[in-house]
């Protein structure tokens, strides 16, 4: 099964690790063979305890033991997803548009 790294602006803002919720529930009906890792969830605890730059190294870890990169929308205001993005290209993962792909899904 493929694991896909949903990255969602964050902000540590409770309400941008809900939206993400919302956004996976989606994701999961219509793409039931697919797992998606969201580093909100996983890693977003301790956005306040380490630094920006060790936050970072636990999302390049987790993303570099995906197989693809989701975008939600609005990554592109996102320092964190602007990041990821270059780390995907640079190891030349697929890369998506969340919204194209529940377009895609339907």
């Amino acid at each position: 099964m493929k694991m896909v790294y949903l990255a969602h602006p964050f902000l540590g803002k409770q309400e941008n690790v809900s939206d993400a919720e919302k956004i996976e529930l989606k994701l999961l009906r219509l793409y039931p063979n697919l797992t998606f890792y969201s580093p909100l969830h996983a890693t977003g605890f301790f956005y306040f305890t380490l630094s920006y730059e060790d936050g970072m190294k636990h999302c390049y870890e987790a993303l570099s033991r995906c197989d693809e990169l989701w975008l939600c929308d609005g990554w592109q205001n996102s320092a964190g997803c602007n990041l990821e993005v270059e780390f995907a290209r640079g190891r030349g993962m697929p890369i998506h548009s969340v919204s194209e792909m529940m377009e895609d899904g339907k």
